[in-house]
């Protein structure tokens, strides 16, 4: 997550998951970092997009399956002023999905794979060149 005290970190991940305790509780606490949280009763693109736009959000993590949700919407009118970070996790993303992401945002998604007894087990880190369809 590359989490410092000056960042704002948003993960999308249910409560259910151990992703929202990695990412929403135990690293931004290690790091000094704050919190995030947004009450959304179901998954919505626009929600996230417009949340992404409007508040000081610095880190976001979200699974590839809500990046390919948010790049099917039309981007243009957000400007996402904060946002510096961006990272996945709970399967595969797709080299498309980034690629799009990178062309809207100008960010690159910087993909994990853990499991719940691990967490983080294989990653591309902040600094890394990043191979499309590839990880660690």
């Amino acid at each position: 997550l590359d989490l410092t005290p000056s960042d704002v970190m948003w993960n999308t991940s249910d409560t259910g998951w151990a992703k929202s305790a990695w990412s929403s509780v135990f690293s931004p606490w290690i790091q000094g970092a704050c919190v995030f949280a947004h009450y959304l009763p179901r998954f919505e693109p626009t929600s996230i997009l417009q949340t992404l736009s409007k508040f000081p959000i610095t880190v976001f993590c979200s699974a590839p399956t809500a990046y390919r949700m948010l790049i099917q919407n039309d981007m243009t009118s957000y400007k996402f002023k904060s946002l510096k970070h961006c990272v996945s996790a709970g399967e595969p993303i797709n080299p498309e999905v980034t690629e799009q992401w990178r062309k809207r945002t100008g960010l690159d998604i910087y993909e994990g794979y853990g499991q719940t007894e691990t967490v983080l087990i294989c990653g591309n880190f902040k600094g890394m060149k990043i191979k499309p369809g590839s990880m660690g």
